[in-house]
């Protein structure tokens, strides 16, 4: 028998309890059946489990746009399983997005610069904030895209974003090859960062990448030069903030970076912390 047939008004309709189940919910989901002019029912669950109208119109809204439609009677019954999982996995994202006692989520991206100025900005930005940052060094723009998605898993759904690649990028790893990544590529790259970052939040902050003193040992600024080069302006044609951290570097070098050429010093740390809390709070 086709899924079609078996579609009708009447017919037995286990969504909302998949939806409960999946989520651990402690109440059960009541039996429902199929009416084509009624709601999904695994969405109806969904829904009825975000405690904000707001949100649970948002996360009906983006069922839509998935699916296409959000009465039993246009999605049929032949993808039920998928439109269950989809309802659950919507609900984890609006919990998990939402879950913060009106604070505003900051996600901060990047490599050990990040690292160096994460700190400061957690404690400069204050108790109104819930700033969340990979444990892991972001390392180069191919990493980075390939690790997002589980980035987001893990630290929830950001209101703003503040993010730089670069570093790793204009690394030399063999001398024969260049440049780790040629400016080409770190421009295609990027632009694939970008824009699974707008599929989070429209409040994205991009910050140049620092430059290295001279000394160090496979960083050479003048191939930073040539990633921020290529990245401003197009960046820039995105609409994306930009904080410029090599500039406000650059010119304090020897007070600024640690004698390994490349990290920030203490001094830095609090002026590059303060441009990035400074950046964060412009957006908003």
């Amino acid at each position: 028998m086709k899924a079609s047939e078996l579609f009708h008004p009447g017919f037995p309709c286990n969504g909302a309890e998949t939806v409960f189940k999946l989520l651990e919910e402690t109440a059960s989901a009541p039996a429902e059946t199929c009416d084509r002019a009624e709601i999904c029912g695994a969405l109806r669950a969904a829904c009825s489990l975000i405690s904000d109208p707001d949100h649970a119109i948002s996360l009906q809204d983006e069922f839509v746009k998935l699916t296409g439609a959000a009465d039993c009677g246009t999605l049929h019954g032949s993808r039920c399983a998928y439109y269950t999982e989809l309802a659950t996995e919507l609900v984890r994202k609006y919990r998990r997005s939402r879950d913060l006692n009106g604070k505003i989520r900051v996600l901060l991206l990047g490599d050990s610069i990040r690292g160096n100025y994460q700190n400061f900005v957690r404690e400069g930005l204050g108790e109104r904030f819930d700033v969340v940052a990979p444990e892991e060094n972001c390392r180069f723009a191919k990493y980075t895209l390939n690790e997002l998605d589980r980035w987001f898993q893990s630290y929830g759904e950001p209101d703003v974003i503040h993010w730089n690649n670069g570093l790793w990028d204009s690394a030399i790893v063999c001398a024969e090859d260049g440049m780790f990544t040629p400016a080409e590529e770190y421009l295609r790259y990027m632009s694939s960062v970008l824009r699974e970052l707008r599929k989070h939040t429209s409040k994205i902050i991009f910050a140049t990448t620092t430059p290295v003193k001279s000394g160090s040992l496979n960083q050479h600024i003048e191939y930073i030069d040539r990633l921020n080069a290529v990245i401003v302006p197009y960046l820039k044609s995105q609409n994306i903030v930009i904080n410029d951290l090599y500039s406000l570097v650059k010119p304090r070098m020897e007070e600024l970076l640690r004698p390994d050429c490349i990290h920030l010093s203490p001094k830095g740390c609090e002026i590059c912390g303060q441009a990035v809390i400074d950046a964060i709070r412009s957006v908003l």
